[in-house]
């Protein structure tokens, strides 16, 4: 009895133990603001600076999206973590009704040339550092994204 008591705990230990991804999205998922300190490539910032507002979602059950915010214009784009939370992706959300201002805005540009896949360098409450060599815009150089919690 004490061995299938001892097996059923672990059982449900394995079963509610936190997966990472779903964690560490958690953290970003709560909807609220998030201010972009750095964005740069090949260490030169990028200027101006948007702010993200993540929206709410329920992780595997939704895409997970956010806006990128830069002064009056904004752009909506899907968000995820992967690799237990090593890897986090970016993804311009290619709505019909954005396209005629695709050429014209600078924050659709930013947030096509953003889009990628970025190794999570740090990933605290408040603050995150994403790292990318692979973005849409900046392929093969090193892009950084810092963000603060407001």
């Amino acid at each position: 009895m004490k061995k299938l008591a001892l097996l059923f705990l672990a059982t449900a230990f394995l079963f509610t133990a936190c997966d990472k991804n779903k964690r560490a999205s958690k953290r970003l998922m709560k909807p609220g603001n998030w201010e972009v300190v750095e964005l740069s490539v090949e260490g030169q910032n990028v200027t101006p600076l948007p702010f993200w507002e993540i929206n709410d979602c329920e992780i595997y059950e939704t895409l997970c999206t956010a806006v990128w915010n830069l002064g009056e214009k904004d752009s909506q784009f899907y968000w995820q973590f992967n690799d237990k939370a090593e890897r986090f992706t970016i993804s311009r959300v290619v709505d019909p009704e954005d396209c005629e201002d695709f050429y014209t805005e600078e924050v659709e540009q930013q947030t096509f040339k953003f889009s990628g896949d970025y190794k999570v360098l740090e990933s605290k409450r408040k603050s995150k550092t994403f790292e990318s060599y692979s973005t849409l815009g900046y392929d093969g150089e090193k892009v950084v994204i810092r963000l603060e919690r407001n």
